[in-house]
């Protein structure tokens, strides 16, 4: 090693706080190679670097190494402590003596897993492909989808100590995206320590950080990232993550499968109708059991009331109390389920459930209906595509549980409408959580909920447009209209 590049080795200990990690390869007495041992593409780096710099003449400027090397993405930087972050990437720092300034070439080679069959948003139709942690390569899967002019890409580096860096992807059409500069302006003002997952990211972006209910989704299929892309939406790409965020949606969005557009329109019809029966079968089946128990015996119809009253001689609890031990038994069942590995997982969560619930029902604990309740609930949570509003929804389940239980269906119908009222409040990016149901909107009522075979290929709608009064004017003359009538 040169006294040349043992003097570089020494300045990155110092900038560094450790020498441990890097490699200094000293040329000749003029030129100093310095990389990260791991993250560096080892072929082109001697091909393309180090061979390219043995053996030369006196150099006079830094450019002209810059011209000898065969590598497109290669900057020169002022100094060798600013060039450090791009050493870390995984970038190779190239040193001349006699001059501050540093080449840092693009030699970037982090270890990364080849795509795969999405794991979490499993379809039977479409693509069969998803994101992974390498960011270079989902943007070139997203680009496989859409190859237009029209397709912008932004990066922006957020402002923490992992130096993370972000892409956001959108579409420019006829008219501006009402949401770019909202976004552009939430990343950047983001200050925390560090980001090591896009949901993280997702929590600070959203209009409502602390409502339970999700305005922004996360999804590894490139499919559903170029569909929300054609809608207007706003896809961000978070280095290192297999997922990327999509919004702002409507509630409504986190019921539909990109499926729906695979299949026939009738079946997507179908499916969509058959979420949300299961929407309020998870929320209200066991709600209503405990409440007909506990206060309204007579919404029970008499041909049932023998069954019931004969299945619970033997409980000792209150129906309130039995539901609520099932229904936490069957989250510590999901919970085990989710962090054991995913065959015993698998196996954990049937084979627990059966056992539990044969063994209950034996012991006099709970009843064969409850049991079959708790199951169809558990069952509608799981048919929601979007995790995020399925753990909403069983989160609400127990509030709902508690008021059934204590004030009966007055108390269901309360907590309803204080859970209405608060979606009405909401705003995803200063646009209605609940359209198109609220401000009524016929077309978007068609071409998002229906999904008729006419709207197919109708992507952009009322929500993504840039019309920030069209959802007042739309409000106002649905409800003269209705006044006209009367």
């Amino acid at each position: 090693m040169s006294f040349y590049s043992e003097s570089i080795r020494n300045k990155l200990k110092e900038i560094l706080h450790s020498g441990d990690g890097f490699v200094v390869r000293g040329i000749g007495k003029s030129f100093a190679v310095s990389y990260v041992a791991g993250m560096v593409d080892i072929h082109q780096l001697n091909m393309h670097v180090l061979e390219c710099l043995t053996d030369k003449g006196p150099v006079e400027s830094i450019e002209n190494v810059r011209e000898w090397i065969a590598i497109g993405e290669c900057e020169v930087m002022p100094s060798l402590h600013e060039a450090t972050e791009k050493l870390l990437s995984g970038y190779a720092v190239v040193s001349l003596a006699g001059t501050p300034h540093i080449l840092v070439v693009n030699v970037m080679k982090i270890p990364t897993r080849t795509p795969s069959v999405p794991t979490i948003e499993s379809t039977i139709y479409g693509p069969a492909i998803s994101f992974t942690e390498s960011m270079e390569l989902n943007i070139a899967l997203l680009r496989s989808y859409i190859s237009s002019e029209n397709l912008i890409q932004e990066s922006i580096q957020l402002a923490t100590e992992t130096n993370t860096k972000t892409n956001i992807f959108y579409m420019m059409g006829t008219e501006t995206n009402p949401f770019i500069d909202t976004i552009r302006s939430r990343m950047k003002t983001c200050r925390f320590k560090g980001l090591i997952g896009s949901p993280m990211l997702l929590q600070l972006l959203q209009d409502n950080q602390y409502s339970l209910f999700p305005e922004m989704s996360l999804s590894e299929r490139p499919d559903v990232a170029a569909q929300a892309l054609l809608e207007g939406k706003i896809v961000i790409f978070v280095e290192g993550n297999a997922q990327v965020i999509i919004g702002p949606n409507s509630f409504f969005d986190f019921f539909y499968s990109i499926e729906d557009r695979y299949s026939l329109w009738g079946v997507g019809i179908f499916n969509r109708t058959l979420r949300s029966m299961a929407f309020f079968i998870s929320i209200y089946l066991t709600p209503l059991y405990v409440a007909a128990l506990t206060f309204h015996y007579q919404m029970i119809p008499l041909t049932l009331i023998v069954p019931l009253i004969e299945s619970r001689t033997t409980i000792p609890f209150p129906p309130l109390l039995e539901t609520l031990i099932l229904e936490i038994t069957i989250e510590l069942l999901r919970e085990a389920g989710a962090r054991l590995p995913t065959k015993v997982g698998q196996t954990m969560s049937i084979v627990g459930a059966i056992v539990v619930g044969q063994a209950a029902v034996a012991a006099g604990f709970t009843s064969n209906t409850l049991i079959m309740l708790i199951a169809l609930a558990a069952l509608g949570t799981f048919t929601t595509p979007n995790y995020r509003m399925g753990a909403t929804l069983r989160i609400i389940r127990f509030p709902m549980l508690i008021v059934a239980g204590t004030l009966g269906l007055p108390g269901i119908a309360f907590l309803s409408a204080l859970i209405i009222v608060h979606l009405l409040r909401m705003t995803s990016y200063g646009k209605p959580y609940l359209f198109p149901i609220y401000p009524p909107n016929k077309d978007g009522f068609i071409n998002n909920m229906l999904l008729t075979a006419s709207s197919l290929f109708r992507f952009r709608t009322d929500l993504t447009k840039n019309n920030r009064a069209s959802f007042r004017t739309a409000a106002r003359r649905w409800f003269s209209s209705n006044e006209k009538d009367e």
